[in-house]
């Protein structure tokens, strides 16, 4: 079987998944809809022939026949899409952050359990051979009980480049970059329990919102010191994981130990990853995300990044909104109960 997929978003990343679904021997796109001739122009080039593109979702949803929508429009779009994909009947795939609030993200995911059909988050940091290698290093206990992680991201990216609606929202960094880094310490650490953030705006930034962000992010066991800026001047990332038995050191490209005792970290193998998913950002973790969704349509296999353990992330996207905000430490329980349920 071969997936039908209707593609929401030809923006940047919208491009990219077009590319990598012709490429996926397991997916077809059969529709495009977008609404801006000037992008709809720049995906035709990579379409086959037979898909057809649409400026309005409902018209694109009456007339072809899909097994999945694969959502990659602006998020603050995402709610109200999936809905209409999930009423549909299509399996979706949608692109992070699954919604701006947790609010937003619970109301499709109660659809989605009415209609029987299965929200996936595309997270697809997480599925990144360095990133699951780290997972694979404290699974073992290779650094044994775990007190704290120190992370540094930085990004040279510029609203001008980006997209008319990142340079809009208030908080570009957290919204667009942090809820990756979210959604790992997650896989890393557990259920996150509160966070402490500040945001601020750099003096050459050409963001309306805050695009630098620090948080003390509290995960139970684990506490993490987080740095994320937009406005560096190139690109870098930086995670330490300390534990009891030594320190875990990746870039997100290579992974290194250092054991007890050890003056030297020494590099680790990275474990092995679906085809393409070795390769860094715009491609990897693509492949595993496109396995996952015809796994889902075809098996009903619940995917590991399904809406149902991404909603923790946004609840940490909103509770790190609120707290930078509202200038206090924010706690998820705050944003809504185990189940999800918001709180207002």
């Amino acid at each position: 079987m071969t997936v039908r997929v209707l593609q929401i978003g030809s923006g940047i990343r919208g491009r990219h998944w077009l590319e990598y679904v012709k490429a996926f021997a397991g997916t077809e796109c059969v529709a495009l809809v977008e609404p801006d001739p000037a992008n709809q122009e720049k995906a035709r080039a990579l379409l086959a022939p037979s898909c057809r593109i649409f400026g309005e979702l409902g018209a694109a949803l009456a007339a072809v026949e899909a097994d999945a929508a694969l959502i990659a429009s602006p998020d603050r779009l995402h709610a109200e899409q999936a809905l209409a994909c999930l009423d549909r009947g299509l399996t979706v795939l949608i692109e992070k952050p699954f919604a701006p609030t947790v609010a937003e993200a619970a109301r499709v995911l109660a659809r989605a359990a009415e209609v029987g059909r299965q929200v996936i988050v595309a997270e697809q940091y997480r599925f990144w051979a360095a990133e699951r290698t780290v997972k694979k290093l404290i699974e073992e206990g290779r650094i044994g009980r775990i007190d704290h992680c120190v992370f540094v991201d930085h990004r040279a990216m510029r609203a001008a480049s980006e997209g008319p609606w990142l340079a809009e929202v208030d908080y570009p960094q957290l919204q667009a970059v942090a809820v990756h880094h979210f959604d790992s310490l997650r896989m890393w650490f557990g259920r996150p329990h509160a966070l402490a953030v500040e945001a601020w705006r750099a003096p050459w930034s050409d963001y309306k919102g805050f695009e630098c962000s620090q948080a003390l992010v509290d995960m139970g066991s684990v506490k993490v010191s987080y740095l994320g800026t937009m406005s560096a001047p190139r690109y870098g990332c930086s995670i330490r994981i300390d534990g009891e038995r030594g320190a875990i050191w990746t870039n997100r490209r290579w992974v290194f130990l250092r054991r007890e005792g050890s003056r030297f970290f020494v590099p680790v193998r990275n474990v092995a990853v679906p085809p393409g998913d070795e390769k860094s950002y715009p491609q990897g973790g693509t492949t595993a995300l496109l396995m996952a969704l015809v796994a889902a349509v075809e098996r009903g296999e619940p995917a590991e990044t399904r809406g149902e353990d991404n909603i923790w992330s946004i609840a940490m996207l909103e509770a790190a909104k609120r707290s930078a905000a509202e200038g206090r430490r924010v706690t998820v329980g705050e944003v809504g109960d185990g189940r999800f349920v918001p709180r207002s």
